[in-house]
């Protein structure tokens, strides 16, 4: 060898059992150990001591002899050394024996490893030779090797970088290649790809291996802690690169499985009351493991670090069996009737023991679960607390001449309405218990329990008697029941037409607790009426609510009905609600905006009827004729779809491919070729086996996928790693409504910038746009800033429940986050809280100022108390507060969150009024509460008479005119109830502003004070006042305010009268092929009356309004007014509102027609409204009508009423349908 061969000092180690690998760094001489142990191998070799240089050894300028070839000391010829002290260099011997010097660094290394024979690749020595020297030469290295009886060992020195090259191109040309498999969880299988691919091949570029990731996963693979299963991931090349490359996988999967997330199901119900999962949950500073438990699903989430997940998972799976093995579950036989004296949430606060009762009425045993232990004393105390009430029993079915069938309507009507609510919330202690309605039909007699405790037994007897008086009181001949209209067709629409009679007709359908039940109960309501109706009334009004569904009995009858011959074997395979058949045949009449009904084995067990309007029987008839032609499941039909889509259309182990075959009930066959997976121009041959119906829409939805398929492309988004969680969303919410709405799949890598999205091409573009636009806004609003605010005013930053922070949050669009707690060694130490506020820049220092506002109020946070005596009390507060409202106002409170003026409630014996808040604003709240008192010790009481009727003229609507008499004269006035006549009215203040508070109140407010008064018969009134409109046209057009005087509540009630529309002759037809927009009716009513007698008085006042301040410049003008000509004004508003008047009063004879515009867009209405009523108020005009919109909330809000002449109503109906169709 041409250079010294340094010792090994380490013991070898094997790698895959071919080569033995050992490197030593730093260490250019031999060691002692071994020498030693090269001397036990060669005994011949004998230590003799080397002699000192001499002058004779020192070379000559121009010699070589310093660069002579030195012999080996490493193989079977190395000699031992004298010192084992290290040499800098390899070329000549040392000068001096280093016993006392340090080891000097170096950059090179030597590796060895050793090769066994049977991995070696069979070449000549001079072919390894020629290896040895090309790998010496490339990567500028020294390398030995010596030859075993089973393998050879070779020696590699030079730089580090150089000597690992150089071990892998020898290994690679010396050695045969292997196959490695390793098995990978799928889930890493993306990670390992990388984006298109970019992630293999650099592994397998870097290490020149060919990789090969398989697309099925393995069998019995499932891994319940990591929720997946595996693949094999198979490597081929030299074992060397193998190893390494296997490595670098095996380090992607490490990191894509550092976390995991288990699920536990507790499958048994009775359990889930009693978990309690908080005690699992990681310490604060450790790595966080987080523990959810889902009450309704009984779902246990564990997520966190692998290890320690599966470590909580095998803590709460010991805890389950402890709690089952403490749990314990007693079943007891207790008679239905007395089932509902058990307090179940009594039981449950007292004993921790869950009751739960039978769902069937014929089944006694009531279940009781809880602790051990608990259990016995929960049922003990049931049996014990039961025993201490009186219970009765109310046999319903008896009365009406034992008409069962009564009884059990009115149990559903009782139900539905909770007519006995009033019942029990007047006898508090006594239990009414109905029996269910799920027991009705079985029952044969129906029985109503009446409860309560021994020492209230004779309460029940008083609602006992008021029971029988309910049922006495709704005989059968107030009941009507309805079975000729089909629910399953038309149930929605019955109960729309049914809601606008509601008020005076109540209704039960039954096939909302029965299948298949077509019976409707109408049940006539008197309880409002001062007289029970006549029975004629009552059945007038019965019979008027079913005729409203008369036009649903026309749709009923128009529809087509057809019988098919059908096997029984064959309905209940094909055509049962659950089949892929019915569904398919359900899918074509939907399309054809029909309505079909199938019954199975109608009229007899071989035939099969069907039921729908014009379109579905049209359709349906031509389907179940296509299943009679050809009624083999045996068909077949062929479908091409391109090669490149057979993956998709299988699926991940069958599961897309199998999900078809179930939809459509039919078998698919696609042919094994090696070449499916080639270019899209080639097509398959997929074979459809099934019903021929079936295999239509089969071969249909299959070419309609290939298509889809075809279309799949990948976009990929640059977004730096920071901003991954932010874009993927708390549990991934935003990336899984992205991949829900555009069907593509969106993958964020670990550790890599490039975002892909996959899918079809139109849903790809999409979700890239939304995805980039939030990108785009969060590398905006993603800034952040940390600042430190004391810990002590943390909860005034927070608020009450988060109100201060997320009043901030939403004011500036930032996110905020303490990052400890106050309760933190660190922040109790430093007194300070960090505050991380992520947002834009410039809304971070909006925000921040804003928290530093908060902590600079907070730190001027005073409080004061105030001894005041409760006599004052009310004279701080003010009529509804408003005294109290005006200081804090004054104080400036309004623009201050945190304030408070705590003054005692009027039955408190505390005299403290407490104010917090900044220094200056107690400051100055306590100086106004002083002066007030001050005040309040000087003032005076006036009594003042007032005529009992005028009493709510001082009062004013919503009390807004004593409100502005004591806060202009700073007083308290007090005006007792209507009910105390003998009450006086008191005035309290100071005695100049009691007596100019008295002098307004008799001179402007109580004095009778209006300018025309007119008498309307309250018979047309509501025509007259055009139900309001007509009001508010006077007081807009004429400045002429109308009031009513003791007629104000009867004039009220006539304006808002209910309005009756005949629905069953106005709504028009929204199905079918007759489907209207809108519908016009008009008809002839008679003149407008009412019930009402005597007149409705309008006393008309002129109250023009001033707007010279408003518009002028802001500048106070003396204006001199021209008084006679606003007199000449005024005459002339009141003369024309008068003449109005009269003129209305006249016309209201001659409006005997009413009119009902019917819409079945009620969204539209506002296009009849018009901008601010403009529309509206042309067409009264124009028409010379009543008209109402209606408004959303009303019963009937799709009709549009219309009162007047004939030709008036028809020329409004024609300028609203007009305004409909804009």
């Amino acid at each position: 060898m041409s250079e010294e061969q340094t010792a090994i000092d380490s013991p070898p180690s094997t790698v895959e059992g071919s080569v033995e690998t050992v490197t030593t760094i730093d260490s250019p001489s031999t060691t002692a150990s071994t020498i030693a142990a090269t001397a036990e191998e060669h005994p011949q070799l004998e230590k003799k001591p080397t002699p000192l240089p001499s002058l004779k050894d020192l070379p000559s300028l121009g010699s070589n002899a310093a660069f002579a070839n030195v012999k080996v000391s490493w193989g079977p010829n190395m000699k031992p050394a004298v010192s084992n002290s290290p040499s800098p260099s390899p070329s000549a011997p040392s000068l001096t024996t280093g016993l006392g010097a340090k080891r000097m660094r170096s950059k090179n290394i030597q590796e060895a490893f050793t090769l066994d024979l049977q991995s070696q690749l069979s070449i000549t020595k001079p072919e390894l030779s020629r290896i040895v020297q090309s790998v010496k030469k490339n990567h500028d290295v020294s390398v030995e090797s010596t030859l075993s009886k089973n393998a050879r060992t070779f020696l590699v020195s030079g730089v580090a970088a150089n000597v690992h090259e150089a071990k892998r191109e020898l290994v690679k040309k010396l050695t045969k290649p292997i196959t490695a498999v390793i098995e990978v969880p799928s889930k890493c299988k993306a990670s390992i790809i990388g984006s298109g691919g970019r992630t293999i091949r650099e592994i397998s570029d870097a290490y020149e291996v060919k990789i090969n990731v398989s697309k099925e996963v393995n069998e019995n693979s499932y891994d319940e802690d990591m929720d997946d299963t595996t693949s094999n991931v198979s490597l081929f090349g030299d074992f060397e690169s193998v190893n390494l490359a296997k490595a670098k996988i095996l380090a992607i999967v490490k990191e894509e499985t550092k976390n995991a997330t288990i699920k536990l199901v507790v499958e048994d119900e009775k359990y889930l009351p009693y978990i309690d999962v908080s005690e699992f949950a990681s310490d604060e500073g450790d790595e966080e493991v987080k523990v959810q438990f889902y009450k309704k699903s009984g779902d246990i989430v564990i997520s966190g670090p692998r290890e320690k997940a599966k470590a909580t998972k095998t803590s709460i799976q010991d805890y389950l069996k402890k709690l089952a093995s403490n749990l314990d579950e007693e079943k007891v036989k207790i008679p239905s009737k007395f089932q509902f004296l058990i307090d179940a949430e009594e039981l449950k606060e007292k004993y921790n023991v869950i009751v739960t009762f039978p769902s069937t009425p014929d089944d006694e045993l009531v279940s009781f679960v809880g602790l051990r232990d608990k259990v016995g004393e929960a049922i003990t105390y049931a049996r014990s607390s039961s025993k201490s009430y009186v219970v009765e029993s109310l046999d319903i079915s008896k009365a009406h001449s034992k008409n069962l069938t009564h009884a059990k309507n009115l149990i559903m009507y009782f139900t539905k309405y909770s007519v006995l609510k009033g019942l029990e919330e007047s006898h508090p202690n006594v239990k009414i218990s109905l029996p269910s309605i799920q027991s009705l039909p079985t029952a044969e007699t129906v029985t109503i329990h009446i409860s309560a405790k021994s020492d209230e037994a004779n309460d029940i007897k008083a609602v006992r008697k008021e029971l029988i008086s309910f049922v006495n009181n709704i005989p059968p001949s107030e009941t009507l029941v309805i079975t000729d209209l089909d629910y399953e067709l038309f149930g929605g629409s019955i109960k729309h037409y049914l809601l606008a009679s509601e008020s005076s007709v109540a209704f039960v359908q039954f096939g909302d607790y029965y299948p298949n039940d077509n019976s409707i109960l109408l049940v006539a309501l008197t309880e409002d009426e001062d007289f029970k109706p006549s029975i004629e009334e009552i059945q007038a009004s019965l019979n008027k609510a079913n005729e409203s569904l008369n036009s649903l009995r026309t749709k009923q009858n128009n529809m087509e009905t057809k019988t098919y011959e059908f096997s029984e074997e064959v309905q209940d395979s094909l055509f049962k609600p659950s089949s892929a058949t019915w569904k398919l045949i359900m899918e074509d009449i939907s399309e054809q905006e029909g309505h079909l009904q199938i019954k199975l084995h109608i009229p007899e067990e071989n035939q099969l009827t069907v039921r729908g309007d014009e379109k579905a029987a049209k359709a349906a008839n031509k389907i179940f004729e296509s299943i009679l032609n050809s009624p083999s499941s045996k068909s077949k039909m062929t479908v091409n779809i391109p090669a490149n889509s057979v993956a998709r259309l299988i699926g991940n182990k069958g599961s897309n491919l199998q999900q078809i075959r179930e939809k459509f009930a039919c078998q698919i066959d696609i042919p094994n070729e090696e070449n499916n997976n080639a270019s899209k121009d080639k097509t398959v041959e997929v074979t459809l086996t099934g019903l021929e119906y079936n295999l239509t829409h089969a071969k249909k939805y299959l070419a309609a996928e290939a298509k889809k398929w075809a279309d799949i492309i990948t976009k990929e988004l640059i977004v730096p790693v920071k901003f991954h969680g932010s874009l993927i969303g708390p549990h991934g919410t935003y990336r899984n409504r992205l991949q829900e709405k555009y069907n593509v799949f969106i993958n964020f890598p670990r550790d890599n910038e490039i975002v892909t999205i996959r899918g079809p091409s139109r849903g790809v573009n999409k979700a890239h746009e939304e995805l980039k636009a939030l990108l785009d806004f969060e590398m905006e609003n993603g800034h952040k800033m940390v600042i430190n605010v004391p810990a002590e005013h943390v909860p005034r930053i927070i608020g009450k429940n988060g109100d201060n922070i997320n009043d901030i949050r939403a004011e500036y669009g930032v996110e905020m986050d303490f990052l400890q707690k106050s309760t933190d060694p660190k922040a109790q130490e430093t007194g300070e809280v960090e505050l991380e506020i992520t947002g834009s820049r410039q809304n971070i220092k909006d925000a921040a100022k804003r928290v530093e506002s908060i902590v600079a109020e907070a730190s001027d946070f005073v409080t004061e108390v105030l001894k005041i005596d409760h006599k004052y009390h009310k004279s701080i507060v003010g009529s509804g507060g408003h005294i109290l409202r005006e200081i804090i106002s004054k104080a400036g409170g309004e623009e201050i969150r945190n304030k408070s003026v705590d003054i005692p409630n009027a039955d408190s014996e505390n005299k403290d009024i407490t104010v917090q808040g900044p220094q200056k604003f107690v400051k100055k709240v306590v100086e106004e509460i002083n002066k007030i008192v001050k005040d309040a010790e000087n003032s005076v009481t006036k009594t003042i008479d007032i005529p009992a009727e005028r009493k709510g003229a001082l009062i004013g609507p919503g009390g807004i005119v004593r409100r502005q008499l004591e806060s202009e004269f700073n007083i308290n006035l007090f005006v007792p109830n209507k009910d105390d006549p003998s009450g006086k009215i008191t005035i309290t203040g100071a005695p100049e502003n009691v007596e100019k508070a008295e002098k307004k109140i008799l001179n402007e407010i109580i004095r009778e004070n209006f300018d025309r008064e007119v008498d309307v018969p309250a018979s047309i009134y509501e025509y007259v006042s055009e139900r309001g409109a007509f009001i508010q046209k006077l007081r807009m057009d004429l400045s002429v305010n109308v009031r009513f005087g003791n007629t104000s509540k009867k004039a009220n009630k006539l304006a808002r009268a209910p309005i009756e529309i005949p629905l069953e002759k106005v709504c028009g037809s929204t199905e079918g092929e007759n489907a209207e927009k809108t519908k016009f009716t008009i008809e002839e009513v008679g003149a407008p009356t009412s019930s009402e007698e005597g007149d409705i008085t309008m006393r008309l006042t002129y109250e023009p309004i001033d707007l010279s301040s408003i518009l002028s410049d802001g500048e106070e003008k003396e204006v001199t007014k021209d008084t006679s000509n606003d007199s000449a004004k005024k005459e002339e508003a009141l003369d024309t509102a008068v003449k109005l008047i009269k003129e209305r009063i006249a016309k209201a004879p001659s409006a005997t027609y009413a009119g009902y515009v019917w819409g079945a867009d009620t969204r539209r209405f506002n296009m009849i409204v018009g901008p601010g009523g403009s529309n509206i108020k042309k067409i009264r005009e124009a028409a010379d009508v009543i008209i109402n919109v209606p408004r959303k909330s009303d019963k009937v809000n799709d009709v549009v009423y219309i009162r007047g002449t004939k030709a008036g109503v028809e020329k409004a109906g024609e300028m609203v349908l007009k305004s409909l169709r804009r």
